[in-house]
């Protein structure tokens, strides 16, 4: 069975690169053939780049119809060529709905041994594809790949950041609220956090949310956030 990886749909870094990839491999292709990009997402499969708005009508047509050639990889997890569906076709519904591509290509795109999508190849030529194009197929499929792990990689980056940062700013307010527990109870600021951290598992409400209630209670004004800086650009010379 396949491995699918499910790709998030908020990585907009990603989804640009892959049009900036769609347009180089187009280039260098020289049959000229329509690109698209199809990853696997929660709610089906999604194209996120194409080369003419006609191949991502092509992958919306196969999902309609249940069968085709991106389905095939997907299903699969391998290549998937016909070089002229005019003379045989193994998806006559698809077929049947542009007669007029004669040669299509799939190529599965992997991430650590995880299935991310299809890159697709429509042609209206019934000879296949070039050299240099399979050549640059495999390429493109590879770059995707690394351009994928990258942006993940800075995606969850980015969710540890806001992570860090809603800590900092939301600290001053916890440390407050240990004050005044400490003070009410006469008690250490390591039974005061267990006070906090009962209140907020009874109640299921965020700590930082009962710390403030606690300060807000006491002081008559709602609490304050420290303010958090973000760190100037660095100036590189």
């Amino acid at each position: 069975m396949v491995n699918r990886l499910s790709v998030p749909s908020g990585i907009e870094e990603f989804e640009r690169a892959l049009a900036e990839c769609v347009t180089i491999a187009e280039r260098a292709m020289p049959d000229s053939p329509m690109l698209s990009v199809a990853l696997c997402a929660e709610g089906g499969l999604r194209t996120v780049a194409r080369s003419h708005a006609r191949a991502e009508l092509l992958d919306g047509l196969q999902v309609a119809a249940g069968q085709g050639p991106v389905l095939d990889t997907i299903d699969s997890g391998r290549p998937v060529t016909a070089r002229d569906l005019a003379a045989g076709s193994p998806w006559p519904r698809f077929t049947a709905e542009w007669p007029e591509i004669r040669a299509v290509h799939c190529e599965p795109l992997e991430s650590e041994g995880a299935l991310l999508g299809v890159l697709t190849l429509y042609s209206y030529r019934s000879a296949g594809f070039a050299g240099e194009t399979r050549v640059a197929v495999g390429v493109t499929a590879a770059h995707i790949g690394l351009l994928f792990r990258t942006a993940l990689d800075v995606a969850r980056m980015r969710e540890v950041a806001a992570q860090l940062k809603e800590a900092l700013t939301t600290r001053a307010i916890i440390d407050q609220a240990l004050g005044i527990v400490m003070a009410q109870r006469r008690c250490t600021a390591q039974q005061a956090f267990e006070v906090l951290r009962h209140v907020s598992q009874d109640r299921n409400v965020k700590l930082h949310q009962i710390a403030a209630s606690i300060v807000e209670q006491v002081s008559g004004e709602p609490a304050q956030r420290s303010r958090f800086e973000e760190p100037p650009p660095r100036i590189e010379r």
